[in-house]
């Protein structure tokens, strides 16, 4: 299959595992039915792999999913045992940090790079992970007490003060998310050639609109209702800034 040709069927499939990873989300809200994030993460597992194949290849996507996979069961293993970072959770979760460690790398250089990807030095890298973390630690603002108060997905033993998360939790997903991160940049760039050619434009839109998307459903549907306005402001900065960023790499790809 040709370059192009390959391109255009997994634009196909992007689009299509974005669109049932949101008809799940419409059937929770008009079921109640509680398991549905099992088949959203693995529908968005699906979707990121091709969406980074897309902007990446398919040698960096292979790397950013084994760095993401193994270092999301690292941590989770390790709160299970010792309650640090997280207490325990499902296995599946590797899976997520993933994807949502894969939509905050292209949100956050997009922010700040005005580029879907972008080779940067280490010092750049830790930046932009910063960045890239405070993205995933303002999707798990909505998540956490999603999970927990609504779908009961997994259980705080020792409740805290933001509607029953311990705020730990949230340096965690900081740590977690900026160790997935910055590990993929100072390694992706040495041991791999770039992608030759052009990236398509819905590519590189792709994540932006799938985050979106979860900043959409936990403004709207947020649980505890006090979570929605913090989802709002949160999670919406950072989808306003990366469409910004988002036409502005477009305006220069015309040039």
């Amino acid at each position: 299959m040709s370059r192009s040709g390959r391109d255009r069927a997994l634009l196909t499939t992007c689009g299509l595992l974005l669109l049932a990873a949101a008809a799940v989300h419409v059937h929770h809200l008009l079921t109640g039915y509680q398991a549905f994030w099992i088949a959203v993460t693995l529908l968005m597992t699906a979707f990121c792999a091709s969406s980074s194949v897309l902007l990446m290849g398919g040698p960096r996507t292979g790397v950013f999913v084994a760095i993401g996979v193994t270092l999301g069961l690292f941590f989770e293993a390790l709160s299970i045992r010792t309650g640090f970072p997280f207490i325990g959770v499902p296995y599946i979760i590797p899976l997520a940090w993933y994807v949502i460690v894969y939509l905050s790398f292209v949100l956050a250089n997009l922010m700040i790079e005005r580029r879907p990807v972008a080779a940067v030095t280490p010092g750049r890298g830790v930046v932009l992970s910063l960045m890239g973390a405070a993205i995933v630690t303002a999707y798990d603002l909505a998540l956490d007490p999603f999970m927990v108060r609504k779908i009961g997905a997994w259980v705080m033993v020792n409740p805290g003060n933001y509607f029953g998360e311990q705020f730990r939790g949230f340096a965690g997903w900081m740590l977690v998310a900026f160790s997935i991160s910055f590990l993929f940049r100072v390694t992706h760039d040495r041991f791999m050639t770039p992608v030759a050619g052009t990236v398509p434009p819905l590519a590189a839109a792709y994540p932006v609109l799938a985050y979106a998307g979860w900043w959409a459903f936990f403004t709207a549907a947020g649980y505890p209702p006090g979570t929605r306005p913090i989802a709002a402001v949160a999670m919406g900065i950072p989808v306003l800034a990366a469409f910004v960023g988002l036409a502005s790499w477009r305006q220069t790809e015309r040039l």
